[in-house]
């Protein structure tokens, strides 16, 4: 039996019925399929194939195939024979002609021209075009280019943002260029955070493309000047002699000069303890206290360290314990405060903080944090590039504030936190009025005390938003004035192996350099980003942890003593698997955690819980 010569009736059925199963699924999926069921029906020509519903506007791969399974199971049913494509019939006889006609050159014996592969080239004004100049143009052979670095200098050679935007469904941005150049080995990724450096036959295609469109840089000297060495000699080579320099404490302060003592003090406006409150005037008392600005020697031997040299943009590079860092000056940088683009004030009033600091005068940035609500960064006049300070801060509003404490987000995000070695942590917590707030008020006491004493955090409470907006600029007064005075040394890690090496990494750096308060080391905020993101190096304790926590009931403590009993989750599921009936599953975690202290022990409803999760089949 052979089918109708129009199949769109049945194709406009079928779709019907897909459609009602999208929408109760899924709000989106189900516009989705009803946006393609009405081009459907107003479709003018022929449909036999379920490859020819591809014309149609808003039928994709996914329709087209459970249209395509609807099709063969009637065929299978009523006896029907399936339609051949009639494009695939055209494409066979084209494919043959062209398989003649190539069958007759290669007979040719007087063709002995060699078949050559095209080569790469990538469009002008493309991605992959503006990537390749700007790692061409940043390119440094010592430590390569980071994401951030490379997308500053990328945007003028692209017509494409280099930023997605997921609200207009725009999910994909020039920076998706970078997959093709790695696959076809032009530019190649090391470290983390990840470092992107040309390849050589990168560095000659980003040559050759500059010289075509004649591209010239901002510093286009240096970029000549590094093109003259290569011809002498391998630039690699000599940038290495300059990054083998290991500079410790002492040869860097000889090599330093001091702060110039005429630089005037910012002074601190009479009614400023009386309008931020006792908390703030503390911290303005501590921060802003006299700030030594001699370089003491220090008592370390010198032997084996060179001593760092200005090598360009006046900033001191050198490197210790093998992970290269910069000196900035005083002066030679500005104050940021980065929001995250997600802590608004309310969903119609997104743009509340950084409107009403900017207004108030305050220098803000707003972008996806990877950790916290906001942070004060440090800006390289000159370079651009920012370093994460010593202040960090988590707002939550009241009743946010209970809710973390009670589904563990707030033990979860403390420890996160800490993993960062920021010094300054706060806790701001906007007092809003609500039945889980007053219901948790003994729990909330609790965690914000426990939050001081035993985290050793700040926190502070806001009547509401403008209060959190008032406190914010006094607060980023008090930092203005902290670092005023303070060099900066900013630390470039290249191959951190989890997030507890974030930590330890800054934690030696911090005891080797910071023997005077002129002096702070800092992470670069570009590995912040990548390396204190929630998912990203995570190790195998941290996720099992993690796993343990998403049940309700569970805290951190209860999570670490059934690990200590259970180390892996393996071991956990072979001890589900051991048991000899229901009744001893249930009873497996409270029964093996009954010799706990009271925080740390497991009820039998809970235990009965992770039966439910991790034993029950």
């Amino acid at each position: 039996m052979s089918l109708p010569e129009d199949l769109k009736p049945w194709y406009i059925e079928w779709l019907e019925l897909e459609t009602v199963k999208a929408a109760q699924k899924n709000e989106k999926l189900g516009a989705v399929y009803a946006k393609a069921l009405e081009n459907l029906k107003s479709h003018d020509l022929a449909l036999v194939h379920p490859n020819q519903l591809l014309s149609v506007k808003g039928i994709g791969n996914r329709i087209k195939n459970v249209l395509r399974d609807r099709l063969h199971a009637h065929c299978k049913e009523t006896g029907f024979e399936l339609p051949s494509d009639p494009s695939l019939q055209v494409a066979n006889v084209e494919n043959r002609q062209r398989t003649k006609i190539r069958s007759l050159q290669n007979n040719d014996p007087d063709d002995e021209r060699p078949k050559k592969k095209r080569k790469y080239v990538p469009k002008r004004r493309s991605g992959a075009y503006a990537i390749l100049l700007a790692l061409l143009e940043n390119n440094s052979p010592r430590s390569g280019s980071s994401k951030n670095e490379v997308v500053a200098l990328a945007s003028k050679y692209c017509d494409h943002s280099f930023t997605s935007n997921p609200t207009s469904r725009d999910f994909h941005s020039a920076w998706s260029a970078i997959k093709t150049l790695l696959a076809r080995e032009l530019v190649y990724e090391e470290g983390r955070p990840k470092r992107y450096v040309l390849t050589q036959e990168g560095e000659e295609m980003a040559h050759s493309l500059k010289r075509t469109d004649q591209v010239e840089f901002e510093d286009e000297a240096a970029y000549q000047t590094r093109l003259s060495t290569q011809k002498e000699g391998s630039p690699r080579e000599i940038a290495n002699e300059i990054s083998d320099a290991s500079v410790n404490y002492s040869a860097l302060m000889e090599a330093t000069a001091s702060p110039d003592p005429n630089v005037p003090v910012i002074p601190r406006q009479d009614n400023f303890e009386h309008q931020f409150g006792n908390d703030l005037a503390y911290m303005t008392h501590s921060l802003t206290g006299s700030v030594s600005a001699a370089h003491t020697t220090g008592q370390y031997s010198k032997s084996g360290s060179a001593s760092p040299s200005r090598v360009r943009d006046n900033i001191v590079r050198a490197r210790w314990n093998g992970i290269s860092y910069e000196l900035w000056d005083p002066g030679t940088y500005d104050i940021v405060l980065i929001i995250d683009h997600r802590e608004v004030k309310s969903r119609k009033d997104r743009e509340f903080f950084s409107t009403q600091l900017q207004d108030k005068g305050v220098s803000v940035d707003t972008r996806q944090l990877s950790l916290s609500d906001m942070l004060w960064v440090a800006r390289n006049k000159s370079t651009k590039r920012e370093c994460v300070l010593n202040f960090i801060l988590e707002r939550k509003r009241l009743d946010d504030f209970a809710m973390s404490i009670m589904d563990n987000r707030f033990l979860e995000q403390k420890n996160r936190l800490k993993k960062t070695g920021c010094k300054n942590i706060y806790y701001l917590v906007e007092d809003t009025v609500s039945d889980t707030a007053i219901r948790m008020a003994d729990a909330i006491k609790t965690a914000v005390w426990m939050t001081v004493i035993y985290n050793g955090f700040h926190v502070k409470r806001t009547k509401n938003s403008n209060s959190t907006v008032a406190w914010l600029k006094g607060m980023t007064q008090v930092i203005e004035s902290h670092y005023f005075k303070k060099a900066l040394l900013v630390m470039s890690p290249r191959d951190l192996k989890n997030q507890e090496d974030y930590f330890t990494t800054l934690r030696s750096f911090q005891q080797q350099f910071e023997r005077t308060e002129a002096l702070e080391c800092c992470q670069r905020f570009d590995c912040f980003q990548e390396i204190m993101d929630k998912r990203s190096l995570m190790t195998v304790k941290e996720l099992y942890l993690r796993t343990l926590l998403t049940n309700k009931g569970v805290s951190l403590e209860k999570a670490l003593s059934i690990q200590a009993k259970f180390p892996t989750l393996k071991s956990l599921l072979l001890a589900y698997r051991a048991c000899d009936s229901e009744v001893s599953g249930k009873s497996l975690i409270s029964n093996a955690l009954k010799d706990e202290p009271g925080t740390r022990k497991i009820g039998k409803a809970l235990s009965e819980s992770l039966w439910c999760t991790f034993g029950k089949r």
